[in-house]
C-alpha cells in the first residue's frame, strides 16, 4: 500500500461527510474552532478523557484499525456508564506515522463513527496530527436528566459488593495475541472472521473481550434512574485495583468472597484463574456497592437481557482495604493492576 496522499483537510472533510445525527441541542460541531451545545437539557454533565497509545495500551499488528477505532470509544463510553451517565457528544485528538496510508485512516474513523452511532455519541470534533505512533486521544460528554451522578465515594459500611459482567477474558485475549503474534488479525474487521480465526468458543470469547470491549451503559442508567446504587466504577486496571480505588473514596474497606467471583473458564489452575479475575485488567465491567435492600430490588427488576448481578463481597468498617475470604481463611489483597506509573519501575 502506498502512503496517503490525502492532506488534514481531506481528512478533516472525510470525517464530516460520515459524522452524522447530532444531538438537537448541539448548536455547532465539525468546522469551526469548537463545538458548542446548550446545557440547559441536561441537571448534570459528565466529562471523561482517555488516551491509547501505541505500544502501551495496544500494539498495531494485534489490532485492525476498524477494531481499533471501535475500542477507543468504547472504553471511554465505559467511564460514563461508571457514573450512571447517558451519552452525548464525543471528541477525538488522533496522531498518526507518516508512513500509515489512507485505508488505515478510513478503517479507523469507519470504526470510531460506527460505535458514535450504536451508542448516541457523535463526533463533534477534535484534532489530527502527526506523530512517529499511532497515538488517540478521546473525550466523551455525558448527561442525565435527573441528576444523582454516582460516584466512587458512595460507598457504606454493611452494602453488597456487586459485579456487573466478566473478568479476565480481555487479560486472556492479550495473552493470545501476544503468544501467536498472528499477521492477519491486524486486518481482522468482522466478529464472523475473528470467530473463524479463533477457532473454539472460549478463545473467541477472549479476544472479543480484549478487541471489542463493551460499555454497559444501558444496566448503568438503569441502576441510575432507580436510585440502586451508593458508588460504581468501571473494572479497566483489574478488580482489585478498582474496587480499591472506591475504598478509597469512601473510606471503608472492603471482604470479596473467593468462591463468588466468576473465573475465566479453561483453566486448570484455580489460583491462575482466581488472579486473572483480581487483576486482569481492561474487563470494563461495572463494580457497584448498594445496600442489600437495593440489591434485592435491583435484582427482581432488573430487564431481560442484560448481564445478571452478582454478588462477590461486603463492605466493612476499617481503613481502605480488601480481604479474600477463601477456605475459611481471610487474607489482605494488594491489588496487582495495571499502573501507568509504578513506583518501582521494572529494569530492562
Amino acid at each position: 500500500m502506498n502512503p496517503s496522499p490525502l492532506s488534514e483537510f481531506d481528512l478533516i472533510r472525510m470525517i464530516r461527510r460520515q459524522a452524522r445525527h447530532f444531538p438537537p441541542a448541539l448548536l455547532k460541531h465539525i468546522g469551526d474552532d469548537c463545538a458548542v451545545f446548550n446545557p440547559q437539557f441536561a441537571e448534570a454533565l459528565a466529562i471523561s478523557t482517555d488516551l491509547l497509545i501505541e505500544n502501551v495500551h495496544f500494539r498495531r499488528k494485534s489490532i485492525s484499525p476498524f477494531f481499533l477505532g471501535r475500542k477507543a470509544l468504547a472504553v471511554n463510553l465505559s467511564d460514563l456508564a461508571a457514573m450512571g451517565a447517558r451519552p452525548y457528544a464525543s471528541l477525538l485528538a488522533l496522531a498518526l506515522p507518516a508512513d500509515l496510508t489512507a485505508d488505515y485512516f478510513r478503517e479507523f474513523i469507519r470504526g470510531f463513527l460506527q460505535e458514535a452511532r450504536r451508542w448516541q455519541a457523535p463526533l463533534i470534533g477534535g484534532d489530527l496530527s502527526r506523530a512517529g505512533t499511532v497515538q488517540i486521544g478521546v473525550t466523551v460528554t455525558g448527561y442525565t436528566s435527573a441528576g444523582n451522578l454516582i460516584y466512587r465515594s458512595g460507598a457504606r459500611v454493611g452494602d453488597a459488593v456487586v459485579l456487573i459482567g466478566e473478568l479476565g477474558l480481555s487479560r486472556l485475549g492479550l495473552e493470545i495475541l501476544e503468544r501467536e503474534q498472528p499477521i492477519e488479525i491486524a486486518w481482522v474487521k468482522k466478529k464472523t472472521t475473528l470467530k473463524k480465526w479463533a477457532g473454539t468458543r472460549q478463545r473467541y470469547a477472549a479476544l472479543k473481550a480484549h478487541l471489542l470491549p463493551q460499555p454497559l451503559l444501558r444496566p448503568a442508567r438503569w441502576l441510575q434512574e432507580q436510585r440502586l446504587a451508593h458508588a460504581m466504577i468501571d473494572v479497566s486496571d483489574g478488580l482489585a485495583s478498582d474496587l480499591f480505588h472506591i475504598l478509597r473514596e469512601s473510606r471503608v474497606a472492603a471482604e470479596l468472597q473467593a468462591d463468588s467471583l466468576p473465573l475465566p473458564p479453561g483453566f486448570s489452575d484455580p489460583a491462575l484463574a482466581l488472579d486473572y479475575a483480581l487483576n486482569g485488567g481492561e474487563d470494563y465491567a461495572l463494580l457497584l456497592t448498594c445496600s442489600e435492600r437495593q440489591l434485592s430490588k435491583a435484582v427482581k427488576n432488573f430487564p431481560a437481557g442484560l448481564p445478571p448481578l452478582q454478588k462477590i463481597g461486603r463492605i466493612v468498617s476499617g481503613k481502605p482495604a480488601i480481604y479474600l475470604q477463601r477456605r475459611g481463611r481471610r487474607t489482605r489483597l494488594t491489588p496487582r493492576g495495571f499502573e501507568h506509573f509504578p513506583v518501582n519501575p521494572p529494569r530492562f
